[in-house]
C-alpha cells in the first residue's frame, strides 16, 4: 500500500512538471523559459530583417511589415507602427486566449520594439553583403523567420501581432496558421508597387510564401503523422504485437467482405513516420498477403501525440 501510494505520488509530481504549452495558469519554470525563446527569437528576427530585408526594402508579414512599411515610405519609427497597432489586437487576445498568452505577445511586442531600434541593427544593414542578389536575400531571411516563429508558438505563444490572430484561428479551425497571414500580406505588399516596383514587391510576396512554407514544416517536423488500415485476416495477432512491442494504441473496426460476405475487423492505428518500418515488418511477420493503406495526417491531438488545443 505505502509503495504504491509513493509511486502515485511520484506519477503526480512528475506530471505536474510536464511542460504544456496550453496550460492557462503561470508556472514560473516554464514561462521563463518562454520568455527567453521569445526574446532571442525576436533578437534574431530584427537582425535577419536588418540584413536579408530592409536594404532590399521588402516586407515582411503582419504588422512588422506594416512598420517597414511606414518606415519605407514615411520614415515613422518602426517601434511607434508595432505598439500602436498592437494595442487592438492585444485585447482581442485576452477575450480570446487569456491573459497570459496576452502577455507573452505584448513581450514580443516590446521586445521587436525596442531591438528594432538598437544602434546594431543600422549598422547590421550596412554590412549586408549580399549585394544585388535579393532573390537569395529573401529566401534565406524568411526561411530563418518561418523556421524560429515555429519554436514560439511551440510553446504555446505568439510574436504579436498577426499572429495573435492566427494562432487563436488556427486552434479553432485547425488550419495550418501560416496561411492565414496570405491574403493580409499580399494586400500590405500591393503598397511597395508604386514606389519600389513590382519586382521588390514580387520578391516580398516569394520570401512571404517561404516564411509560410518553412514555419508549417517546422511545426509539423520532419517526423510525420500516419493514419494505417491494416486488412488481415491475423487482425488478433498483429493488434496485440503493435501494443506491446510499439506501445501504440490500436482499433478495432468491424468491416464485411464485399465478395466474400464474411465478417472481419480492420486494424486502425496511428503512428509516426519512423514507426511505419516497425509496424510493416510486425504485420509481414503475422500476414505477408495482408493489404496495408497508408494516409499523411495533418494533425493528431491526444494520448501520446500532442496536446488538445
Amino acid at each position: 500500500m505505502g509503495a504504491n501510494t509513493k509511486e502515485t505520488s511520484g506519477k503526480i509530481k512528475k506530471e505536474k512538471h510536464h511542460f504544456d504549452p496550453y496550460e492557462k495558469k503561470f508556472v514560473p519554470r516554464h514561462d521563463i523559459a518562454t520568455l527567453i525563446i521569445i526574446a532571442a527569437v525576436c533578437f534574431l528576427h530584427c537582425c535577419v530583417l536588418s540584413y536579408f530585408y530592409v536594404p532590399f526594402h521588402f516586407l515582411s508579414g503582419g504588422v512588422t511589415g506594416v512598420s517597414l512599411l511606414f518606415n519605407y515610405l514615411w520614415g515613422i519609427p518602426k517601434w511607434a507602427v508595432l505598439l500602436g497597432l498592437n494595442i487592438p489586437i492585444s485585447i482581442y487576445g485576452i477575450k480570446q486566449q487569456g491573459w497570459k498568452f496576452t502577455l507573452f505577445s505584448l513581450f514580443a511586442t516590446v521586445c521587436y520594439s525596442l531591438m528594432f531600434e538598437l544602434p546594431i541593427m543600422a549598422r547590421i544593414t550596412e554590412a549586408s553583403a549580399l549585394g544585388n542578389n535579393a532573390l537569395l536575400s529573401a529566401i534565406v531571411g524568411s526561411a530563418i523567420i518561418g523556421i524560429t516563429c515555429a519554436f514560439v508558438v511551440k510553446r504555446g505563444a505568439s510574436l504579436g501581432g498577426i499572429d495573435v490572430i492566427t494562432v487563436v484561428l488556427s486552434r479553432k479551425l485547425s488550419i495550418p496558421a501560416g496561411s492565414f497571414n496570405i491574403v493580409f500580406n499580399l494586400v500590405i505588399m500591393s503598397f511597395l508597387i508604386p514606389t519600389y516596383g513590382i519586382e521588390v514587391a514580387l520578391l516580398s510576396m516569394v520570401a512571404m510564401f517561404v516564411t509560410n512554407t518553412a514555419y508549417n514544416f517546422a511545426l509539423r517536423g520532419i517526423n510525420h503523422n500516419m493514419t494505417v488500415f491494416i486488412i488481415s485476416e491475423k487482425w488478433d495477432d498483429i493488434a496485440p504485437q503493435v501494443m506491446q512491442e510499439m506501445r501504440r494504441g490500436v482499433t478495432y473496426i468491424n468491416a464485411e467482405g464485399a465478395y466474400t460476405g464474411q465478417p472481419r475487423k480492420l486494424v486502425y492505428c496511428i503512428v509516426k513516420t519512423t514507426e511505419l518500418a516497425k509496424l510493416k515488418a510486425i504485420v509481414k511477420e503475422n500476414d505477408p498477403k495482408a493489404l496495408f493503406a497508408i494516409t499523411e495526417t495533418q494533425e493528431v491531438v491526444g494520448r501520446g501525440f500532442g496536446a488538445i488545443n
